[in-house]
């Protein structure tokens, strides 16, 4: 091999050659990356900008000169089942070479038994705990997980003197996970749980659960639940007239869409979010302004989530030294699956760094508030820049 090709910047080792002069007439392989997209259901809006986050690292790779990504995907419907179906399509008839997991928990949990069986290591954005409590070898977390998800909230609860807290959520593992951890932790913040209640999933309605909250008048609201019944909950919300002194709501509000749907009732809500812009993560504002270019709108944490998931597969994949393995497709994976198992990494979300059982431990949260027409950082304190709006703004001060 030329020195050239030597000094080159590589990126999955044989599947993803730079391209230099004594390579180009080489012919280029492309390689296969896996994953499904809720392109119907649920989670339709939040998985569609996660794939465009792995579409733009793809782009971004090519433009390095490595070999071009073929990206295979299926719409999974944001059902568990239909993607444990397409995974198994995807390991077995489509070869992929590479896996990114489903969009959310559940389907995490009905995807895992799937590459375990085929022993084929997937990176994903569940967050839930219970996904880490299997004993899966392939599952590998990118996501700070959802049972921390309301600390530092219920840390600024206690800073402003307040004593009571509603824990609601949907019954399945992320907000439920939420809920977990909020039930887990208020007593030592000074909250005593006064409402702590569950709704099903594809609940055609959220009134009486905003009623129960309502007739409980806690300080503050914790809602575990996904963007649309985040918006469906705070008209819910309002219509009982109904204001606590915060209310947080899990992820969703950290997205444009929730501010567009709700205007300024979406004022105060407060929100948890894995990624911001001006989070201080190398190449957060770069990512950001060249996503705005391309896609005419600021990227959210989902996007940067997929571009993230792209980059620590690449990461995983450059340490494998996959040269010498390169025509055994299971020793690929071992090795990309050591790697995923063991090395630290600075991707777009922060330090990647997982413990024995694929739960991220390696990055940490921000806390965001809607403040008039704006997503607000108001946490970590040592990077915010503005400050919590307090109390939560009563229904008719807007």
């Amino acid at each position: 091999m030329s020195a050239l090709v030597k000094f080159c910047r590589t990126a999955f080792a044989t599947l993803l050659l730079c391209v230099s002069a004594a390579a180009s007439a080489q012919e280029m392989r492309t390689v296969r990356l896996g994953m499904t997209v809720s392109e119907t259901g649920e989670f339709k809006e939040q998985s569609a900008a996660f794939v465009s986050g792995v579409k733009f690292w793809a782009r971004d790779l090519l433009d390095r000169g490595a070999n071009p990504i073929e990206l295979i995907t299926y719409d999974d419907e944001s059902k568990p089942a239909k993607a444990a179906e397409l995974y198994e399509r995807l390991i077995t008839q489509d070869n992929v070479d590479l896996l990114i997991g489903p969009f959310s928990s559940s389907q995490v949990m009905a995807v895992a038994p799937v590459v375990e069986r085929h022993n084929f290591p997937m990176i994903v954005e569940a967050s839930a705990p219970v996904v880490f409590q299997q004993g899966f070898r392939n599952v590998f977390g990118i996501y700070t997980p959802a049972d921390v998800n309301m600390d530092g909230v219920m840390d600024m609860a206690r800073e402003n003197g307040l004593s009571s807290v509603a824990i609601a959520y949907q019954n399945s593992e992320f907000p439920a996970a939420v809920a977990q951890g909020a039930r887990a932790t208020a007593p030592g913040k000074g909250l005593s749980v006064v409402f702590d209640g569950s709704y099903p999933v594809g609940a055609e309605s959220l009134e009486d659960l905003a009623g129960s909250l309502a007739s409980a008048r806690p300080d503050l609201i914790i809602l575990g639940a996904y963007l649309e019944d985040s918006i469906r909950f705070v008209k819910a919300l309002k219509a009982t007239g109904y204001a606590p002194k915060m209310l947080a709501v899990s992820g969703a509000p950290s997205l444009r869409q929730f501010g567009e749907a709700l205007g300024a009732d979406a004022d105060g809500v407060i929100a948890t979010t894995q990624w911001m812009r001006s989070g201080r993560i190398p190449g957060s504002f770069d990512f950001a302004f060249r996503y705005r270019e391309r896609y005419d709108v600021y990227p959210g944490y989902n996007a940067a989530g997929g571009y993230a998931a792209g980059q620590i597969i690449e990461a995983a994949a450059r340490l494998s030294r996959l040269r010498e393995v390169s025509n055994d497709p299971q020793a690929i994976r071992s090795r990309v699956r050591e790697q995923l198992a063991t090395m630290n990494f600075q991707s777009l979300l922060g330090n990647y760094r997982v413990d024995e059982t694929g739960r991220q431990r390696g990055k940490a949260l921000y806390i965001i508030q809607w403040q008039g027409p704006h997503r607000s950082l108001i946490a970590p304190k040592d990077i915010a820049r503005w400050q919590l709006k307090f109390p939560f703004p009563g229904w008719s001060a807007r």
